[in-house]
């Protein structure tokens, strides 16, 4: 409820610097700028969902490795380090190894200003596999938003139909149903994220 309070803020004010955690370059709060191309899916995200897609089987005749390089290149040549693919994609821990693990993570890096395709790819597949830091509500990353206070009262049958059908997991509890941390339909059955 207090977001302006997370890692250790002292500073309660609404939207205040925050000492205690990572902040953007001022470049990105800009409207517009060289490397604040505005985009509904980036060249790379398209390669890395078509690798996803050939090593699940799903795209015959597509070939995983070649995607998966493709989309590693397009994200390096979104920010203006295409020169530098080559070199990158010969480290060993960012070599195509054909696992979804290696895929998703280097999808999740390229994805680092699309914050909630990242977080959806997390939630989806549990790669990369991310921690929680010392302070946290819960020991970790939330599955879903809650459903508002505003989303019940002015829906409520629908809010209430939707928060009955969640699937309640070890880190629901004190929350209830409506739990960040509560599988909606979608994620019910998998084992993923943890």
């Amino acid at each position: 409820n207090v977001p302006q309070a997370y890692n250790l803020n002292p500073n309660l004010e609404q939207a205040p610097d925050n000492p205690h955690a990572s902040h953007l370059n001022d470049r990105y709060r800009n409207a517009s700028g060289p490397l604040l191309k505005a985009r509904m899916m980036s060249a790379a995200e398209v390669h890395f969902i078509l690798a996803e897609a050939a090593l699940l089987g799903w795209n015959s005749g597509a070939d995983a490795t070649q995607a998966y390089n493709n989309g590693v290149s397009a994200s390096l040549t979104a920010w203006e380090l295409g020169d530098a693919s080559g070199p990158y994609l010969a480290q060993e821990l960012v070599t195509f190894d054909g696992s979804l693990e290696r895929l998703i993570e280097q999808k999740w890096i390229s994805s680092w200003t699309a914050a909630a395709e990242a977080w959806f790819d997390y939630r989806r597949t549990g790669f990369p596999q991310l921690t929680t830091g010392d302070f946290v509500k819960r020991p970790r990353i939330p599955l879903r938003l809650y459903y508002s206070n505003d989303e019940i009262d002015f829906n409520r049958s629908n809010a209430e139909a939707a928060i009955d059908r969640l699937e309640t997991t070890e880190f629901s509890a004190p929350d209830g149903n409506n739990s960040a941390w509560s599988r909606m339909w979608l994620l019910q059955g998998v084992e993923g994220p943890w």
